[in-house]
């Protein structure tokens, strides 16, 4: 069988996989930009970070747009039925067209689909026995790239910028205000400062949303320059 382009005209379907290919183009180019580039200029990683993640989110948009265009399995208009399969099939209530077992009815693309599993707006396309495997490639890659953005996100505050030494005790408004150009302020560590935020010294305990916040006790050095 050869290669269908399988396209299907759902406005709902468009905007959602606009939406995708949005968010998809915003993290390439901001994440290398933010994260990647800076850090790889300052020897802090190799370029070999910055290949994955461009290979992680090549292969990404590369199987969101095949499981988008591939055929699904659409059942042709007069489907040839051996003899001996005739028991595997039914009529469709639907369309009124002979289909095999398992094939169910789709309303969004108007025909039925071999082995259909749902269909998914976030593809604009059904999920059925061609496509499948593409739609799995898809899951499998999003999950990829997705922690390695967190982990890269991670470490670029967690690790990355303590060693630059930043300023950790600021708010976005103080810096945006430019309060904070006083050399002579202490600097806290930044896991005073991030414990002071969570409330606990508990590292653990930062990432447990089940629990309450209790203020830390600030050195008085500290606390008379907040």
């Amino acid at each position: 069988m050869g290669r269908r382009i399988h396209f299907v005209v759902d406005p709902q379907g468009w905007c959602c996989m606009g939406l995708i290919i949005f968010v998809w183009l915003y993290n390439t180019i901001f994440i290398p930009k933010v994260i990647l580039f800076p850090h790889y200029e300052e020897g802090h990683i190799s370029v070999i970070a910055i290949l994955c993640y461009y290979f992680c989110s090549l292969f990404c948009i590369a199987s969101l747009l095949r499981a988008s265009v591939a055929d699904p399995g659409k059942l042709p208009e007069n489907p040839k039925i051996p003899i001996t399969e005739r028991e595997y099939w039914e009529l469709c209530n639907k369309c009124n067209m002979m289909r095999p077992k398992r094939s169910h009815h789709c309303s969004r693309c108007g025909h039925c689909v071999r082995r259909m599993d749902h269909h998914c707006p976030w593809i604009n396309n059904c999920v059925g026995e061609d496509n499948h495997w593409l739609f799995l490639q898809l899951c499998f890659y999003t999950q990829i790239l997705s922690t390695y953005t967190l982990i890269l996100d991670f470490c670029h505050y967690y690790y990355f910028l303590p060693l630059k030494r930043e300023k950790w005790d600021t708010t976005s408004i103080e810096k945006m205000s430019n309060c904070c150009e006083d050399v002579s302020r202490p600097r806290k560590p930044w896991q005073q400062t991030f414990s002071e935020v969570f409330g606990t010294r508990w590292k653990i305990l930062w990432f447990i949303p089940f629990r309450q916040r209790q203020p830390l006790r600030v050195p008085y050095h500290f606390a008379n320059h907040v």
